[in-house]
């Protein structure tokens, strides 16, 4: 019993009559499952994340990134469970050959030993360090982090090769229902991805972007006679590109700074308690600089 972790005393099936009792399939889970409850999930004011563009707001981000401050969020089992599916699903599209074949490029992780693997297509060649099959091998996201002229992180579920020399950048989401028009917050991700890429330095990627457009693929998780995906291509225009420029901009400027940005209106109007302010993570924080009157940290 050494590999099981148990004790000859853990044997007796003492437990088995009290779940063998439990005939309600709404609580029966609860004996059985790892973890079921709800989730606190920390997350850092660094960067600003792109995904998150649209829903942003300065004063958070600036106040959070310059006191070191972080955001503890509780996620219920529910949301957590919705969340889970989509970070399966995002997985399996990007990882089985079925969905994007060849056209899929990008860095790819050998899951035996770690290795980040060279920037391609799909490989069908053993790890070049364990020598583990290509299958092992999964598909590493492109991210990038940017600190001037703007303080961003982005991260691309997809790469895609749609012409020879012509790689565009294409975003994953799943959904529930049959989508007609793209999400608001879903076109100023995508945007953004293919706008503020072209800051990143670092010079890892070693193909040129055409960020003229990205495609954001919505995969429905329910039945559909017509198909389960919809693609929609979307244009980072200076239209679509101007008040997201602005915000990200008054993030980086109040970093640099240490100059906080006036609260959201609705934030002032419900006294940091309801509305917006109920998902900030540092609401407290944000009121009492606000009635003090600070404004340089």
């Amino acid at each position: 019993m050494k590999f099981l972790s148990e004790k000859r005393s853990d044997l007796l099936p003492a437990k088995e009559a009290v779940l063998d009792s439990i005939t309600d399939p709404s609580k029966l889970h609860h004996h059985l499952l790892a973890h079921y409850g709800d989730e606190e999930r920390e997350y850092k004011y660094r960067s600003l994340y792109l995904s998150s563009v649209d829903s942003a707001c300065p004063r958070e981000w600036v106040l959070g990134n310059c006191l070191g401050m972080i955001n503890k969020q509780v996620v219920p089992v529910a949301n957590r469970w919705q969340m889970d599916m989509g970070s399966v699903l995002h997985w399996h599209i990007q990882n089985n050959p079925k969905y994007f074949g060849d056209k899929i490029v990008g860095w790819w992780k050998c899951l035996a030993c770690g290795f980040i693997r060279r920037f391609g297509v799909r490989p069908k060649e053993p790890c070049e360090k364990c020598h583990a099959h290509p299958r092992v091998s999964e598909y590493y996201e492109y991210k990038f982090r940017i600190t001037t002229p703007y303080r961003a992180v982005g991260k691309m579920d997809l790469i895609l090769r749609i012409a020879p020399r012509i790689y565009r950048i294409g975003e994953i989401k799943t959904c529930s229902k049959n989508i007609e028009r793209p999400e608001g917050d879903h076109i100023a991700q995508a945007a953004s991805y293919a706008y503020f890429s072209r800051y990143d330095t670092s010079g890892r990627l070693p193909i040129t972007l055409d960020r003229s457009t990205v495609y954001l693929f919505y995969f429905n998780k329910t039945f559909n006679f017509r198909g389960p995906v919809r693609t929609f291509p979307v244009q980072p225009t200076e239209r679509l590109m101007a008040p997201i420029k602005e915000k990200v901009a008054l993030i980086t400027e109040g970093v640099n700074t240490r100059t906080l940005p006036q609260p959201l209106t609705n934030c002032i109007s419900h006294n940091f308690i309801t509305g917006r302010a109920k998902d900030c993570g540092i609401s407290k924080e944000c009121k009492k600089y606000f009635e003090s009157g600070v404004t340089q940290l």
